[in-house]
């Protein structure tokens, strides 16, 4: 197992906390103030920094998209839920009550099966709800990493897991889904739980069960299931029961849920989870997009969080802010968190490799209709705010490996004797930046390299937006495969060579013939002297 650190216990802050390892080994309960001090992450911008060739700066700008964090309201509400549930889900596994093991030996022999079937309401199951690219997930793994994952208490010897954090695959599998959690379990406790449990035979219903012991055995303190809305893949009512067993998670062992999703998943929750989700005593947070000043001249959360990210340039004299750019950027984005982030960062490092260091009117423009061209129509969908339209469009992420791509491929100042070159060294980093996505995607490693030639040989001047939008689109197009035709025509076939005292050319086709040959040539044995 990893060493994990040893519980330091702490005065409990109210009477119910009192007497709980679990509980009393927790940080302090943080104030707001405490929060947003710390969640926040603002990148530095070095002065010297500010010199450096086009090139290089482009890598200290990359910090815009891992390092920068704006706190806001709902960011302190998932803080307070997220450490209600905790605490509460807590109270009832008491790792120092004399019955503890006892009730460990009664979950270890429930039928969860059965009792996922008639699964009920529960108050600890909650939900964080919006579209993609809106800083859910990213919130709550800053919220979660502000807790230890796992603590050691030798007096009980005891391994307690505070958090868990769990991704649902795209496929919608179950098996695979609890596949995730037993590997996450074992990448925090250095456990070798995915190798006991996880077998070729394993059914979803059996590992169902062990993930209910183990999450008990290691009293997880919350499962985050994130991207649930892939659930919706699942087949033979398969997101139904996964779904019914999260709430019996809470309804027997009393570990508390928190589902991260977008809008789609919403389809997924059957009206006994809707109800846990109107009931939950922490509530449920509907994470919406940042939110523009009611009258001009205030500050919304949209204004404050803007202004925050507009001081990260790396220009030797930065680019004054204006309303005009302020509401250019919320026409781009309709307040979508990541994407401002990565327009900002892309516009700033077209200006910089082409040596003009402002961030202009038509620089964003040109930026957002070259270089995000795959999330037009999604913003668009926004713009209408009718929710029927913007449920078709339920992703609206850029990954950040295809914005450090885009941005490896900013033209450059004009180097007139080096045009060809430039070109060809171009092509081939697009080529190579457009396999790694198709890769990703799930294209075979084999194979995406001469998807990527096609594809660019078709559209040599698209970015890689386009050029990703252009091959799903043959991918649809594509006409299903035709059986092999079956040729009346065989391949004529070489005549075959052999020796001059090979036995297939002494036989004839006649047995008495052969035999009388074979005798000849002296293959067959005369044994009547013998007899």
């Amino acid at each position: 197992m990893i060493k994990l650190p040893r519980a330091q216990y702490r005065e409990a802050e109210i009477r119910e906390y009192e007497g709980q390892p679990l509980i009393n080994a927790l940080p302090p309960i943080n104030s707001p103030q405490d929060t947003a001090r710390m969640l926040a992450r603002f990148p530095k911008v070095d002065e010297a920094e500010k010199a450096l060739p086009a090139h290089i700066r482009r890598h200290a700008m990359m910090r815009i998209l891992d390092q920068f964090l704006y706190p806001t309201k709902s960011h302190l509400q998932l803080e307070q839920m997220i450490s209600g549930m905790i605490r509460r889900g807590y109270l009832s596994r008491n790792i120092a009550a004399p019955d503890y093991h006892r009730n460990l030996d009664d979950v270890a022999h429930n039928d969860f099966n059965a009792i996922v079937r008639n699964a009920g309401n529960e108050a600890l199951v909650s939900s964080i709800i919006g579209c993609s690219g809106t800083g859910k997930s990213t919130a709550v793994e800053a919220i979660l990493k502000t807790y230890p994952q796992a603590i050691y208490h030798p007096e009980y010897q005891h391994a307690q897991l505070v958090w868990l954090k769990v991704e649902c695959p795209h496929d919608g599998s179950v098996k695979n889904l609890c596949t995730n959690f037993f590997r996450a379990v074992d990448d925090a406790l250095g456990t070798d739980y995915q190798a006991l449990y996880v077998k070729s035979r394993s059914s979803a219903e059996s590992m169902l069960g062990d993930i209910a012991r183990v999450s008990a055995l290691h009293s997880v303190g919350v499962l985050v299931i994130d991207e649930i809305q892939h659930l919706e893949k699942s087949r033979s009512g398969g997101a139904a029961k996964m779904l019914n067993f999260f709430v019996t998670l809470t309804n027997v062992i009393k570990v508390p849920v928190l589902f991260i999703g977008t809008p789609k998943a919403l389809e997924l929750f059957q009206p006994t989870m809707r109800s846990a989700r109107r009931a939950a005593q922490f509530g449920s947070l509907d994470w919406e997009r940042f939110a523009r000043a009611e009258n001009e001249g205030a500050d919304g959360e949209w204004e404050r969080f803007f202004k925050r990210l507009w001081k990260l340039q790396w220009f030797e004299h930065a680019t004054p802010l204006n309303q005009e750019m302020m509401d250019l950027f919320w026409e781009y984005t309709q307040g979508i968190a990541h994407i401002a982030v990565a327009l900002f960062y892309l516009s700033q490092a077209r200006a910089i490799a082409a040596s003009r260091e402002v961030v202009d009117r038509s620089l964003v423009t040109k930026v957002y209709q070259e270089e995000l061209a795959m999330i037009h129509p999604m913003i668009a969908a926004l713009r209408t705010g009718r929710e029927a339209t913007i449920l078709q469009y339920d992703d609206l992420d850029v990954p950040r490996e295809s914005i450090r791509a885009q941005s490896s491929l900013q033209p450059v100042a004009p180097l007139e004797s080096f045009d060809q070159e430039r070109q060809t060294a171009s092509n081939g980093s697009k080529q190579d930046s457009l396999i790694t996505i198709l890769v990703q995607m799930g294209i075979g490693e084999d194979i995406a390299p001469a998807v990527a030639e096609q594809a660019l040989a078709e559209r040599p001047d698209d970015d890689l937006f386009a050029l990703v939008a252009h091959i799903n689109d043959l991918g649809e197009r594509a006409p299903a495969a035709s059986p092999p035709k079956n040729h009346s025509r065989t391949k004529e076939e070489p005549a075959p060579v052999y020796l001059e005292d090979d036995l297939r050319v002494i036989r004839d086709d006649d047995p008495k013939k052969s035999y009388q040959s074979l005798k000849t040539r002296g293959v067959v044995i005369e044994i009547s002297s013998y007899l």
